[in-house]
């Protein structure tokens, strides 16, 4: 390994001496950062060039045509893995700030950063580029009501970028009684950017948002929320707009939605999608082909029935679309499956030397800073 990045500098130092500076920098935005950062000690010129805004937004936008990787989250550790058509191999990621969490939460990705926070009220809130080891912790946002009641709170976020700015959105919401009324309680919201290093307001929260992480899509935050109590509770979608700074609900498919049944939102081959997960049996990937248009889902796939499957299994839950087509599932904690839609058959998923539990969350490796807006 030494010896093979030994040959890589060398290279490295050849091409940028003998090319011109135009296409070592195309040749450059191909490569893993994990090289790159290797490369920055190479010479003056090319750490300047990795340094480059206009550099790491070319890099990160080829690493997101490539197949994700993944950062596997315990309750106090993370993984990254690289995954390839049969299995993977992980490798524990060094949290510099791990010890300030009581248990650590992923909050989101976006562009190469992790949104980190305490699963408990998301209080220490910290963004993190797990390629460069480079974070930077967020001011505690202030709210008007109690932040220091544990049974009684709960609190949602939402982070990714708009409008040249990454911001995060978080919403906390009062049990007034949490044993006689779950539909009674108050709730507040705040929004955050990185380029005023600021919380501020926002307007009341007409739902009761129950995804503790949000997707975005067009600008978008998006979560699975509720609406009433018991036989009359309604399972929404809604969805936070950053341009108007407004919630609004976004039109489900008219599918009844029982016990045996959750939902989640997230974004299939770039399409914003819900995934209904029947218990026992099945999951059905719902795509909405124009974003906000009722009348524009349409059932993609439907996978489960015919499959053969290890006994026990409660959901099975889509993680990933490989750039092939295939989808990484999660049908249990910690047993993975890799669907190939074309041939409706799966095949075992292993993770070499990965913990016995962990949540999957989707990543890709980008220079971008947390400390500024590229």
């Amino acid at each position: 390994m030494e010896n093979h990045s030994s040959n890589i500098l060398y290279h490295s130092i050849a091409i940028s001496a003998n090319l011109p500076g135009d296409i070592v920098s195309d040749i450059f935005t191909r490569l893993p950062v994990k090289s790159l950062c290797r490369f920055k000690c190479v010479s003056k010129s090319i750490y300047s060039m990795l340094h480059s805004p206009n550099f790491i937004k070319k890099h990160t936008s080829q690493a997101i045509q490539k197949d994700p990787s993944m950062i596997l989250r315990t309750e106090f550790r993370l993984y990254a893995a690289e995954e390839d058509e049969e299995h993977s191999e992980v490798r524990k990621l060094q949290v510099p700030f791990s010890r300030s969490l009581e248990k650590i939460g992923i909050s989101g990705s976006c562009n190469g950063l992790l949104c980190i926070s305490d699963q408990r009220h998301d209080e220490d809130i910290y963004i993190y580029n797990p390629s460069t080891r480079v974070y930077r912790k967020l001011p505690v946002p202030e709210f008007d009501i109690p932040t220091n009641i544990d049974s009684t709170l709960f609190t949602s976020l939402g982070f990714g970028f708009h409008q040249n700015d990454y911001k995060l959105v978080r919403s906390l919401y009062l049990y007034d009684k949490p044993l006689e009324d779950n539909d009674t309680y108050k709730c507040e919201g705040r929004i955050y950017s990185f380029s005023t290093n600021k919380w501020r307001k926002i307007g009341g929260i007409p739902f009761h948002i129950r995804s503790r992480v949000a997707i975005m899509v067009h600008n978008n935050f998006v979560w699975t929320a509720s609406r009433g109590l018991g036989t009359g509770m309604s399972i929404l979608v809604v969805a936070f707009d950053l341009d108007r700074e407004e919630f609004w609900e976004v039109p489900r498919p008219e599918i009844v939605i029982t016990r045996q049944c959750q939902i989640e939102v997230s974004v299939f081959e770039g399409i914003f999608s819900i995934y209904y997960m029947w218990k026992n049996d099945r999951v059905e990937i719902w795509i909405m082909e124009e974003f906000g248009v009722k009348h524009s889902w349409k059932k993609q796939f439907v996978i489960g029935p015919n499959l053969s499957l290890d006994d026990g299994f409660l959901y099975l839950k889509p993680l990933l679309v490989m750039r092939k087509g295939k989808i990484l599932i999660e049908q249990g904690e910690g047993e993975l499956i890799l669907y190939d839609p074309r041939s409706e058959t799966a095949t075992n998923f292993k993770i070499r030397a990965a913990p016995r539990w962990f949540r999957v969350t989707s990543f890709v490796g980008s220079l971008v800073s947390p400390f500024h807006n590229q």
